[in-house]
């Protein structure tokens, strides 16, 4: 048995008196044991715990700082494809002017070669966004050459770029496309034929304009007793654009120019009409090009020459510049040539 005395500061309190066993004395010695232990393990602990929350601080600020990332790089993804879009169609611009133009433009090599990156990316999206950047920058310059190039091209010849027909000659916005450059089916006969230009289905009395200087050869209607085939087409208008193309206005409604007179691009010729053979009104507008060793001019896909409109879909046939596939098409009667 142990007693413990417990003396007030006060005299005149008096003196408290308290007994402990063995027992007893054995468990407090034991817990002053244990909270010695655990306050130097907190001690000791306290360090690491600290260092646990500064790591778990660090841990969270990082993956913030890859959440940002990753929307950065889905930012610059979708971006990517906006200028992929954005330069293959000037691609298809450029091939066009220059098909146009008739400039054989060589691309080989231009723009350098793509550098890959003097470090290694292990993340999937990331190298391939980069490497989609270096060939967005390989490709602009190489497009950048070619327009220097047409530019040059164009300052040089500045009466090609004038006379080649280059608008569609009915403004944008007025008009429908209802049968393209090609085989079709005939809408008299119902049988597969070939057509030469372009029918654009607008208002009676919509201006048809020319799409390049030139000088016009006929304007009128061909006497059916001197050509059937071009009866049909109404009353029409012919421009030679020096020796390069002839244009064809057909199923006009009026004509405002007459045979000898000189034209500039953008000038009104006549409105749209529905004579000759046709079944609503519309403009007949055919492109030939005058190439070396053809007994007449050749029709041309008349959507490659006209650079003031973008036809939807159509980007490979204007790279690929085809010509008519056959020789089934009006040639030009005698008095044209």
């Amino acid at each position: 048995m142990f007693e413990i005395q417990f003396h007030p500061a006060d005299i005149r309190k008096p003196v408290r008196y308290f007994f402990l066993s063995r027992a007893g004395a054995r468990w407090i010695a034991v817990a002053a044991a244990l909270l010695t232990i655990i306050v130097v393990a907190g001690l000791a602990l306290a360090p690491l715990g600290l260092q646990g929350l500064l790591l778990t601080s660090h841990q969270t600020r990082l993956a913030h700082i890859n959440r940002l990332h990753h929307e950065v790089l889905s930012h610059r993804t979708a971006a990517f494809e906006v200028l992929e879009r954005r330069t293959e169609r000037a691609r298809a611009r450029q091939r066009q002017i220059s098909l146009v133009l008739g400039t054989a433009q060589d691309d080989t090599g231009l723009g350098g070669t793509p550098v890959p990156p003097p470090f290694e990316i292990r993340h999937h999206t990331a190298r391939e966004a980069l490497n989609r950047g270096v060939a967005l920058s390989t490709e602009s310059s190489a497009l950048l050459t070619l327009a220097d190039e047409l530019t040059a091209f164009a300052r040089e010849h500045q009466s090609l770029v004038l006379t080649v027909p280059s608008i569609c000659p009915i403004t944008a916005g007025e008009f429908v496309l209802t049968s393209p450059f090609g085989e079709r089916t005939s809408p008299f006969t119902n049988t597969r034929d070939f057509h030469a230009g372009l029918d654009l289905a607008a208002r009676e009395g919509t201006p048809v304009m020319a799409t390049g200087d030139g000088r016009v050869i006929f304007a009128g209607r061909f006497p059916l007793r001197r050509n059937a085939r071009w009866w049909r087409y109404g009353n029409a208008v012919v421009i030679r654009h020096e020796d390069s193309f002839l244009t064809i206005y057909a199923h006009l409604h009026d004509i405002s120019v007459k045979r000898g007179h000189d034209v500039k691009r953008g000038q009104t010729i006549g409105t749209v009409g529905n004579s000759g053979w046709s079944t609503s009104p519309h403009l007949h507008y055919e492109v030939r090009a005058l190439r070396d060793g053809e007994k007449d001019p050749v029709p041309v896909d008349p959507r490659i020459h006209i650079l003031d409109h973008q036809w939807i879909g159509h980007e490979a046939m204007l790279i690929a510049g085809r010509y008519a596939p056959h020789s089934d098409f009006d040639p030009l009667p005698s008095r044209l040539r």
